[in-house]
């Protein structure tokens, strides 16, 4: 397997995560749910020489696409890739969440819609989509397989020790607890979780120790 670099870089106020990827001697990235702090992410691409060739959404709430303006300003080929789902929200201040903060946060419309099943062929990662309902109906994880151990670029699913929110107008926590369920957990333990927030996690450790959907909360294989 190529190396592959993954740097977490974290915008305020709601110390989101966005991740960008390469695989080692390549210029070409993917960028995961461009925050709201976007020249932080553009000075970093740039000091580094990196060329994005997508943009991947996990979900549209405001603080994983405040970013998308201005990196497609940046970089106007570089497509939008989101779920067909969520994909209204990245166009709608009430739907996204930023409305009843005051901020009204938009981004532009997606190019390329992704459902549940997809592969995605880009920067020379293959990754397969995810569909996981429950903090936003449309929610989606992308899944490299061929890394080893696998990686999980997961948004606002799974945390360290916590789940995403449930509790917004659109969200549903058995919907959320069933994905986490059948389609993590089914994952090797080793598997690397890349979260929206909070450090990084394994599948193992949130399976025997997650008090919301793991052994604690009555979880069994």
């Amino acid at each position: 397997m190529q190396p592959f670099q993954c740097t977490t870089i974290v915008s305020n106020p709601f110390q989101q995560n966005t991740f960008v990827a390469h695989l080692e001697g390549r210029v070409d990235c993917v960028v995961v749910d461009p925050g709201l702090e976007p020249d932080k992410i553009i000075k970093f691409l740039n000091e580094k020489n990196l060329e994005p060739t997508a943009l991947l959404i996990t979900h549209g709430h405001s603080d994983h696409i405040g970013g998308n303006h201005a990196l497609k300003a940046r970089w106007p080929a570089c497509p939008i890739i989101v779920s067909s789902g969520d994909a209204e929200k990245l166009t709608d201040p009430q739907k996204n969440l930023s409305g009843q903060y005051g901020l009204a946060v938009t981004s532009p419309p997606a190019d390329q819609i992704v459902v549940e099943g997809d592969e995605l062929d880009v920067a020379g990662f293959t990754l397969e989509v995810l569909e996981m309902p429950g903090h936003s109906p449309g929610h989606v994880v992308f899944v490299w397989k061929g890394a080893s151990p696998m990686v999980v670029f997961g948004g606002d699913v799974l945390f360290a020790g916590s789940i995403g929110r449930c509790d917004f107008e659109d969200g549903n926590f058995e919907h959320l607890a069933e994905a986490i369920h059948t389609k993590l957990f089914t994952l090797p333990d080793d598997t690397l979780i890349l979260p929206g927030h909070g450090p990084n996690t394994t599948v193992g450790d949130e399976k025997r120790a997650n008090p919301f959907v793991g052994r604690p909360a009555g979880y069994q294989e």
